[in-house]
């Protein structure tokens, strides 16, 4: 079947060198050239043969439901987004864009998830496919949407990774993961489009074969990857690509250079040093935007669990306890805490003594005071050990 036998093309979306993407319409449900126009001309010409105002309002009602139909087509469950392929001749690489198109409709009809765009219709002799369309757009266009909200973005991002996990079980990898492949829908939440470069490691399915040329976008994959045969592509590779994907929804920018979120101009915590769930943000991409894949976290399953650990110390509103973590006086809200005794400093004796502890006594403490009020925080720990947040 010819697109053309169910999808009237309203406007065009975009054009690549491999095809051009177009807004559709369902003529299954809207059939303009059978009913819409016709109706349209048939209240045109009732219009032309009244001859006051009182006999034209007798036609309102027709026209009022006319319009709500028209309008009901805009309604994006009605619509589809149209991609087709360029014909050989036109293409940049028409053979890659063949595979490709073939690869991203079997990666799209096999895959069900609420966040990874699925797919309407599809012709793989004729080389097109109709997906959901999204008329909010990418996450690209609203940039600043979860600027400084670690929380938020965590939240809207946590259902991608659970999507991409489950590419990644069935053993395949994405390999183009950025904020313009990943589409808003009316509800606000994202969904992980353009499976274009979808990598199949299973030797059942065809492949891209060669040196990278095309294993991912310039600007999102890892360094790593540079020179790599996409048979050597591993899930790391996706997980390095949501980290960056994670670092432009909290800051707000389009481009986050190779690894470098720590320097200054990328540096979340300076972005906004008044916020401390950053330092948070700035701990899970140290465990995926890195420069060696040795040192990211393996696979998307993974990453996952590390957003839920985040989520639940930052939904409990937990007073983090990290040496790099201004911490705001619970008491007043206006100080800051101290560090004001270690028992492991030589120093620290008389100053138990003072607060009526035994430095003798085997017990750790770290006494922590408010420069604005004076509240006091202790803390305390038995044994040779010390708890892991209080290195530093």
């Amino acid at each position: 079947m010819a697109y053309q036998d169910r999808w009237q093309i309203l406007d065009e979306l975009d054009e690549g060198g491999q095809g051009k993407v177009y807004r559709v319409l369902d003529d299954a449900k809207f059939k303009i050239d059978k009913d819409i126009l016709p109706a349209m001309s048939k209240l045109l010409n009732a219009f032309a043969s009244e001859k006051d105002a009182e006999s034209i309002k007798k036609h309102f009602p027709s026209v009022r439901n006319l319009l709500s139909t028209i309008y009901s087509m805009e309604n994006s469950a009605n619509q589809g987004a149209l991609k087709v392929l360029h014909k050989p001749e036109d293409a940049r690489d028409s053979e890659r864009a063949e595979e490709r198109i073939m690869k991203e409709m079997k990666a799209m009809d096999d895959l069900d998830h609420p966040n990874l765009l699925r797919i309407i219709d599809y012709n793989p002799d004729e080389k097109w496919f109709v997906s959901q369309f999204h008329p909010k757009g990418s996450l690209s266009k609203k940039r600043n949407q979860f600027a400084g909200n670690v929380v938020g973005a965590l939240k809207a991002l946590r259902p991608i990774v659970e999507g991409v996990s489950e590419i990644h079980e069935r053993g395949w990898v994405h390999r183009d993961i950025k904020p313009e492949n990943v589409f808003i829908d009316l509800s606000n939440n994202l969904v992980l489009g353009d499976f274009g470069l979808i990598f199949f490691s299973d030797d059942r399915h065809t492949r891209l074969s060669g040196i990278l040329e095309n294993v991912g976008s310039r600007d999102w994959m890892p360094a790593w990857a540079m020179g790599m045969r996409i048979e050597d592509i591993k899930p790391a590779f996706d997980v390095f690509c949501l980290g960056k994907l994670l670092w432009a929804m909290i800051s707000g920018k389009p481009i986050l250079r190779l690894w470098y979120f720590e320097d200054d101009e990328f540096n979340l915590e300076k972005m906004f040093p008044k916020n401390p769930n950053l330092y948070m943000a700035n701990s899970l991409l140290k465990k995926c935007v890195v420069e060696r894949e040795k040192d990211c976290i393996p696979n998307a399953k993974e990453f996952l669990s590390e957003i839920d650990e985040i989520l639940n110390v930052l939904d409990s509103k937990a007073d983090l306890f990290e040496k790099n973590v201004e911490r705001i006086c619970r008491v007043c809200g206006r100080g800051k805490y101290i560090l004001n005794i270690d028992s492991d400093s030589p120093s620290s004796t008389s100053k138990l003594r003072n607060f009526g502890l035994d430095p003798e006594s085997g017990q750790h403490f770290k006494i922590f005071i408010c420069n604005h009020c004076g509240h006091v925080q202790f803390f305390s720990f038995y044994g040779r050990g010390i708890p892991p947040a209080w290195p530093g």
